[in-house]
């Protein structure tokens, strides 16, 4: 299971990869002229992809965390330590410098804009519950809020009724996201509009990592591919509907892709190789905040690069810059952060000559 889990570490370098190339040349590119070149390039087009492969390697991780917790509140507490430290630094961290980019209106400096990230939380539903206009302090956190919910329902249905009804119970959800159109002509359309924001439609992808962590452990029944086959299958409706009957070639890559990596050797060791699994280590925080700070920089850069070929190559230097920052918090502000939450006291560093 090491090697296995070595890879993962990769894969999740190789996501934030994809991810960093969909919104650098493909994304915004009304906004970066140079990816008018580079927009329809499917290694960037798909990037977006990136977050369906974090979402499997989110599923198949989940019963790891499951297994060793003793209830639903210490499931929830571990999940919570997991994802709030980042969260908090990073979101602290694009409040405090997006007044240096009034470029690009997505940067929001707003303190009631923290709270959507800091308490996982679509800014919509919010704004729906309260009545006051929230956005999120950056785009990419909506999928932070999917895997919030997630971990709710996965939770509460492992702890209340067993592992073996979690596959089942994911289903449920995503049903009821079907049936909306049938629900909303009943009156209620305002039901509707919540739930259709907790990202229902993307629990195939968990479901999917999830059956590869039972197959991976002998626990695996028919009965659960045909559940996941008519979730991916409502999933893939969804994009075709949104994207394109096209659109299913690279959602069944990206999948296959996934699967194959537990069977096949050779693609571990590609992605167990140091640079795919140094950027794995720092993906979450790197995730958080690669949007709004790569793209407000690129637009302003933008303003004294006239060459397109020049800014071509600028992505590749910011985002480096912010993998090292994102590497900062993960090795040191984010553990700080978290034994503080824990009540921990940080060890002091041992004297000059002390054992390691």
């Amino acid at each position: 299971m090491h090697a296995r889990i070595t890879h993962l570490d990769g894969m999740r370098g190789l996501a934030i990869l994809m991810v960093i190339g969909y919104h650098a040349y493909a994304r915004w590119a009304e906004l970066l002229p140079y990816a008018t070149a580079t927009e329809h390039i499917p290694v960037f087009a798909y990037g977006w992809l990136g977050v369906e492969l974090f979402f499997m390697i989110s599923g198949f991780v989940i019963f790891m965390t499951l297994d060793k917790s003793v209830s639903y509140i210490s499931f929830l507490k571990k999940r919570w330590l997991r994802l709030f430290p980042a969260m908090f630094i990073a979101s602290m961290l694009l409040y405090f410098v997006g007044g240096l980019f009034p470029e690009w209106s997505a940067m929001t400096p707003q303190v009631k804009n923290l709270l959507p990230g800091l308490i996982f939380t679509n800014p919509e539903t919010l704004s729906q519950l309260t009545g006051i206009e929230f956005k999120s302090m950056a785009g990419s956190f909506w999928s932070l809020y999917v895997e919030a919910v997630f971990y709710l329902i996965i939770g509460a249905i492992y702890f209340t009724f067993g592992r073996k009804y979690c596959l089942p119970g994911l289903l449920v959800p995503m049903l009821l996201l079907s049936a909306s159109s049938v629900l909303k002509s009943l009156g209620y359309p305002l039901f509707i509009d919540v739930i259709a924001k907790f990202g229902f439609i993307h629990y195939s992808w968990f479901m999917v990592g999830c059956l590869v962590y039972e197959r991976m452990h002998g626990r695996d029944k028919l009965l659960h591919y045909a559940i996941v086959a008519f979730a991916m299958l409502i999933n893939f409706s969804y994009y075709v509907k949104n994207a394109g009957v096209m659109t299913i070639i690279p959602l069944l890559v990206v999948m296959l892709f996934f699967i194959a990596s537990f069977y096949f050797k050779q693609m571990e060791r590609i992605l167990s190789v140091r640079f795919f699994t140094a950027i794995g280590f720092a993906s979450y925080a790197f995730y958080l905040i690669h949007e709004n700070l790569m793209i407000a920089t690129l637009i302003k850069l933008n303003v004294y690069i006239k060459s397109e070929g020049g800014m071509l190559f600028m992505p590749i230097v910011v985002a480096t810059v912010l993998y090292y920052i994102a590497f900062l918090i993960t090795k040191y502000a984010e553990p700080a952060l978290r034994n503080m939450l824990k009540g921990k006291r940080v060890p002091a560093a041992p004297q000059s000559g002390a054992g390691a």
